[in-house]
């Protein structure tokens, strides 16, 4: 009998939490609306499956997506219900605000610093996100003037090589 209410158990629990997973489909929609800033779209998926904010996605996060793709109405409603701004990709350690600053988009940047995000967080090889656009030269000159005036440090990593 035990067994019997063991394995019902386990039944239920399997079919509540996969009842609240995403299918491969519809987790293909949700990230192709995150990137084109279908914010309507993405409230949908958000109200169904709230979870989805800080879902990870090959490792990268909704906002990190968004903000690479300069979708600013979308970071702003990713960072109303509770992205996390401080979240990293595991193998860049890059975060929204190093994507959103390595892609030019101003706006973004300084949303997110204004939101809380951490700006001296370090990337791969312990280097700043100043560093990194300063080693882009001329592309890089306006962000990191942008970076510096929001106080971001240029400190980390200063070898020629860091990784």
């Amino acid at each position: 009998m035990n067994t019997l209410k063991a394995l019902l158990a386990v039944l239920a629990l399997s079919f509540s939490v996969s009842s609240f997973a995403m299918t491969d489909d519809e987790s293909v929609e949700y990230t192709d609306a995150v990137g084109k800033g279908n914010v309507k779209l993405v409230k949908t998926y958000v109200a169904k499956y709230p979870e989805a904010i800080n879902e990870k996605f090959f490792a990268w996060s909704p906002l990190q997506m968004a903000a690479t793709k300069g979708q600013f109405e979308m970071v702003k409603y990713l960072v109303e219900k509770g992205a996390d701004l401080n979240y990293t990709h595991p193998m860049t350690k890059m975060s929204a605000f190093h994507l959103a600053a390595f892609d030019d988009y101003q706006d973004i940047v300084k949303y997110l610093a204004e939101k809380g995000a951490d700006k001296n967080l370090l990337m791969k090889g312990d280097m700043s996100i100043v560093r990194i656009m300063k080693e882009e030269g001329e592309r890089g000159d306006g962000m990191v003037k942008l970076l510096t005036s929001l106080g971001v440090k240029d400190d980390g990593c200063q070898e020629e090589k860091c990784f």
